[in-house]
């Protein structure tokens, strides 16, 4: 297998080794697809994966040390805070109500599911992180002798990794969906809003700090 085969696989694992911890994203695709589905869901995820192409793009420009001030990483991390708060804080309410399902395929589930991914992922303090650190180091670890259409390629392999994965979560949870009942989906529902507000509450210490 030639080394440049090896770092398509390299870099597509690395993109799924990004995509696989549970964090705001994640949470947003399950809650999503509990109630609506496949598509809200993938969806989500798909605006995630569009602001990843936002910061990929930024640090492979050359961009970053724009993205390093101060004011901006705390403009990022008040916008993250408030967006992260009102998700948990509605998917919570909403666990309570009296017909969940009902009540969130109508509301919530189609509710702009892509520009929700999108402003999450693109306020998330963890992608800036990877987009301008794991991600530059690794645009460092292609050899300096390729050209620029290789070290474009290997990126949109992360990119790709990160889809696939994406699929993998939007599938499980479509199918998962169907084999429970309210009161399990409300139990989730919970757990979720409590997992956004828990990574709200990191950010605001992160703010404070």
């Amino acid at each position: 297998m030639s080394d440049f085969m090896l770092s398509i696989i390299h870099f597509i694992v690395l993109g799924i080794s990004l995509a696989v911890p549970i964090g705001p994203i994640k949470l947003e695709m399950i809650r999503r697809g509990l109630y609506g589905g496949f598509w809200p869901s993938w969806l989500v995820g798909l605006g995630a994966v569009s602001a990843d192409f936002i910061f990929m793009l930024v640090v492979f420009l050359g961009l970053s040390p724009f993205l390093q001030y101060k004011a901006v990483q705390l403009t990022m991390l008040s916008i993250g805070i408030v967006m992260l708060s009102y998700l948990g804080t509605t998917t919570m309410k909403n666990a309570f109500s009296a017909k969940v399902l009902p009540h969130i395929n109508n509301n919530i589930s189609n509710k702009n599911p892509f520009w929700t991914g999108f402003i999450i992922a693109l306020m998330n303090p963890y992608n800036f992180m990877f987009w301008f650190g794991v991600y530059g180091g690794a645009l460092q670890s292609i050899p300096s002798s390729s050209g620029k259409l290789v070290k474009i390629g290997l990126s949109f392999c992360i990119l790709a990794g990160i889809i696939l994965w994406n699929l993998n979560v939007a599938f499980t949870v479509h199918f998962f969906r169907s084999l429970v009942n309210e009161n399990t989906i409300k139990w989730v529902t919970c757990v979720a809003g409590a997992g956004l507000i828990g990574f709200s509450g990191f950010l605001i210490y992160k703010l404070l700090s």
